[in-house]
């Protein structure tokens, strides 16, 4: 039905006397919009997701990812606490951090987790609870992968509009991982990067919400891309240094060392 406008049909309608004056603006006005409905297609969730995988490197690049090692440092009051990260996709994280000549941890697998941290007198890595271990599940994921593969995990992801981000309207996708936990992404409309985060947990029956900032994306020599610099009201403010891709991990990182 609105295909049937053209530019010749508006043309022979602007001429005078063809009808009287306010049918015709009439008229122009409903073909104007009915241009505007035809050649311009709504976003969709899909859309976004399909060129936020294209900026930071490719689904078919993406796939070939089986772990991910990061390196650099953390913020904290203006200390800088070294920072080692090592993921294996799906199955195993671990996040230790050196301060004081004392080294902490964390550990997240798929169906447990522990935590270590000497500074607050620990001996021993204790476990965490299973609301902590579902609320961290997502991590497992890597860069993107919660995005780029919602519909195998079975998450919920709806198309949110737009929203300010610090001055940049920003797509907006909403993803319901579990009834305890649901992640925002906001995304920049000329890069499709990630540019903020926003995470809202159920904890041992406390709901924590916060946002993750990210930018400074770079290119690995490998073609993949990556936000260098993390932070916002969840943590203090992360930059990395070094990203390396499918190197071997000891599988010792992944289980808690007894003291």
């Amino acid at each position: 039905m609105l295909n049937c406008f053209t530019i010749e049909s508006i043309y022979l309608l602007s001429k005078p006397n063809n009808l009287t004056n306010p049918m015709k603006k009439s008229i122009l006005l409903f073909a104007t919009l009915a241009f505007a409905a035809v050649g311009t297609k709504a976003q969709t969730a899909d859309d976004i997701i399909n060129k936020y995988a294209d900026a930071i490197g490719g689904r078919k690049k993406l796939e070939n990812i089986k772990n991910i090692y990061f390196e650099g440092s953390v913020d904290a009051n203006g200390q800088k606490i070294p920072l080692k990260i090592w993921i294996v996709l799906n199955k195993d994280m671990r996040t230790e951090y050196t301060f004081g000549g004392m080294t902490g941890y964390s550990i997240i697998r798929s169906d447990s987790g522990w935590n270590f941290s000497p500074f607050a007198g620990q001996k021993q890595a204790e476990p965490m609870t299973a609301d902590q271990v579902k609320s961290s599940q997502s991590a497992l994921d890597g860069e993107g992968g919660t995005l780029l593969h919602y519909k195998e995990k079975k998450y919920k992801v709806t198309y949110e509009g737009k929203d300010d981000v610090d001055g940049t309207e920003a797509y907006k996708i909403e993803v319901v991982l579990s009834d305890s936990l649901t992640e925002t992404y906001y995304f920049d409309p000329e890069t499709y990067y990630v540019i903020r985060v926003h995470e809202k947990a159920v904890v041992n029956g406390k709901t924590i919400e916060g946002n993750t900032d990210k930018s400074d994306y770079q290119k690995t020599p490998e073609g993949y891309v990556f936000a260098m610099s993390q932070g916002g009201d969840m943590g203090g403010e992360v930059k990395f240094t070094t990203v390396k891709i499918n190197t071997d991990m000891d599988p010792k990182l992944f289980s808690p060392t007894k003291q």
